[in-house]
């Protein structure tokens, strides 16, 4: 339990080096031409950890929670090493994603995935470009 505004501000300061890694790789994203489009939201203030320009939203429509505790989340580890295993057990010549599914009773399912393969999912989804159809026929053009 948080006693103090000083024990407040030291938990935060320990979350404070994730949220502003993911800062600077979303920045690196495409659709970002001016790195104030991405900010780290304060410490102490309330709502979403990264500040994320409308422009950028528009392509990049998420919003992110950091994390970071010493201990807590030790089984959500485990199932994504134990996905991680069977993704390096394959004989692949593609890249196969190792993606970790929990859920609490009565909760919504989640999935749990390395913030490498998050980032490079957004690239690909961000340079993808639909193929098109004539309206006549089925061929791609």
């Amino acid at each position: 339990m948080i006693r103090t505004t000083k024990e407040s501000h030291a938990r935060k300061a320990i979350g404070e080096p994730l949220q502003l890694w993911l800062v600077e790789q979303i920045r690196s994203l495409p659709t970002v031409n001016d790195p104030s489009m991405i900010q780290s939201q304060k410490m102490s203030a309330h709502g979403e950890d990264l500040i994320i320009d409308d422009e950028v939203r528009r392509s990049l429509p998420v919003s992110f929670e950091c994390k970071v505790a010493a201990n807590g989340f030790g089984k959500t580890y485990s199932a994504h090493e134990q996905a991680k295993r069977q993704v390096d057990a394959m004989a692949s010549a593609i890249e196969i994603i190792p993606i970790s599914c929990i859920q609490e009773h009565g909760k919504e399912p989640l999935a749990v995935l390395s913030m490498s393969h998050l980032l490079k999912m957004f690239f690909a989804i961000l340079s993808f470009t639909p193929p098109t159809t004539g309206a006549n026929d089925n061929e791609i053009h």
